[in-house]
């Protein structure tokens, strides 16, 4: 093999990983932003099972940004001095993008909701959590598919 001929290969190895590096970096970020999504839906089916259980009201208070939160009661000023049961989003590149601006949150009687959506977004997409009247939680991407996850409608 002559010099040019090796520095091709090389340069051809280079380009592919890089390529790569950047398909592992978005397939992460992705990976990331749906298990924030799957928790914070799992948080709401935990209120809305302590809600039917009960037969009590939960009203739902968020608060957009990085770190943001969701929570039940009385919103505080910021996340750090909510008190009781709060999802936080632990993770520093994802935020809490958007949510409904009206109230949302379940209802005891005959486990019905209040319907909404909560929004989260980072680099690779944003995922929204639904809720339905009839107290169903989904979730869906906004712009593409992802992980398996469909757009929503």
């Amino acid at each position: 093999m002559s010099l040019i001929e090796m520095m091709v290969v090389v340069a051809l190895v280079a380009m592919c990983t890089l390529w790569g590096l950047h398909s592992w970096r978005g397939y992460q970020q992705a990976l990331k932003l749906e298990q924030q999504a799957q928790h914070l839906r799992l948080y709401l089916y935990d209120l809305q099972a302590e809600a039917n259980n009960y037969n009590r009201s939960a009203i739902l208070w968020a608060i957009s940004g990085t770190g943001g939160c969701v929570g039940t009661g009385a919103r505080p000023a910021v996340c750090s001095a909510a008190g009781g049961r709060v999802f936080v989003v632990s993770e520093p590149d994802i935020e809490l993008f958007d949510f409904t601006d009206k109230a949302m949150g379940f209802y005891g009687l005959r486990n019905a909701a209040l319907a909404g959506h909560l929004t989260l977004k980072n680099a690779a997409g944003s995922l929204r959590v639904v809720l339905s009247a009839r107290g169903r939680l989904r979730l869906c991407s906004e712009n593409k598919p992802m992980l398996g996850i469909g757009v929503c409608q």
